[in-house]
C-alpha cells in the first residue's frame, strides 16, 4: 500500500495519528516494524511493512535475528504478514518456525498455513504444537485446521484430549483461564474443519459452566453458532 492509501484509510494525520471508528488515536510508540496508536481504552497497531517505511529480506532476517531481543522479534512476527507478496517471505516463515520461541511461532502460524505448501506447513505446525505449552496453543491449532491436511482433525482431537487432562483446566482466574480457552478454541477449530458439533456437546456444556466468567463468555462467543442453547 502507498502512504496515500493509508491516509485514505486512517485519515490525513497518518502517521502522526489514525482515525478508528471516528476516534482519533495519536501515535504512542514507533518501533522498527510497527506503530502503536492509543487513546483511552482504544488502540491500534499498524505494520510499517504496509507502506514500505520498514523492509527486510530473508538473508537480513537470518543475519540480524540472533541480535534481536524479544521485543524486536515480537514486533517483526506480529507485523510481517504484510510481506506476503515478497518472494522470500516463505523462507522467513521457515526460519522463524525453526529458530523462534513459542510466541514467535504462534504469531506467524496463520501465515505459515497460508503461505507454505500444506504438507510442509502441517509438519512445522504440528512440531510447534508439541513444543508449546498448553494454554498458549490456540493460534497454532487454528493454523493446523487451516492447512486442511488429512491428518489435521486427528491431530486436533488428540490435542483436545491432552488439554482435557491438564490439571489447570478448571482453575479460576482474574482474567481468563488460558488452558480452558485453548479447549474452547480447539473445539471451534475442529468444527470449522468439519467435525460434528455433537462430538463435543458434553465438553462444551462443561466449558459453558466454567468458574471463570471470561471463559464462559469466550465459550459463548466461539461456539454459540454451533450450539444454539449457549445463547
Amino acid at each position: 500500500m502507498k502512504i496515500e492509501d493509508l491516509k485514505e484509510l486512517y485519515g490525513d494525520d497518518y502517521p502522526a495519528a489514525v482515525i478508528v471508528d471516528g476516534v482519533r488515536l495519536p501515535l504512542q510508540r514507533e518501533r522498527r516494524f510497527s506503530r502503536s496508536y492509543h487513546s483511552g481504552d482504544m488502540g491500534c497497531e499498524v505494520s510499517r511493512f504496509m507502506e514500505g517505511s520498514a523492509s527486510i529480506t530473508a538473508p537480513e532476517l537470518e543475519r540480524e535475528w540472533p541480535g534481536w531481543d524479544d521485543d524486536v522479534r515480537m514486533d517483526f512476527c506480529e507485523s510481517c504478514d504484510w510481506l506476503k507478496e515478497q518472494p522470500d517471505f516463505p523462507d522467513m516463515l521457515r526460519f522463524v518456525m525453526r529458530n523462534g520461541g513459542p510466541y514467535d511461532r504462534s504469531s506467524v502460524a496463520m501465515s505459515v498455513a497460508c503461505q507454505l505448501p500444506p504438507d510442509e506447513a502441517f509438519d512445522l505446525l504440528t512440531q510447534a504444537l508439541r513444543n508449546t505449552e498448553i494454554g498458549k496453543t490456540s493460534n497454532i491449532g487454528q493454523a493446523i485446521a487451516l492447512t486442511k491436511h488429512p491428518d489435521a482433525e486427528a491431530t486436533l482431537r488428540s490435542h483436545l484430549l491432552n488439554i482435557w487432562e491438564d490439571g489447570r483446566l478448571w482453575d479460576d482466574d482474574e482474567f481468563i483461564n488460558w488452558v480452558a480457552f485453548d479447549a474452547t478454541t480447539c473445539i471451534a477449530h475442529l468444527i470449522e474443519f468439519g467435525a460434528s458439533p455433537a462430538d463435543f456437546a458434553t465438553r462444551v456444556r462443561q466449558l459453558s459452566e466454567h468458574v471463570c466468567s471470561h471463559n464462559r463468555d469466550s465459550c459463548r462467543g466461539f461456539l454459540s453458532k454451533h450450539y444454539p442453547w449457549l445463547k
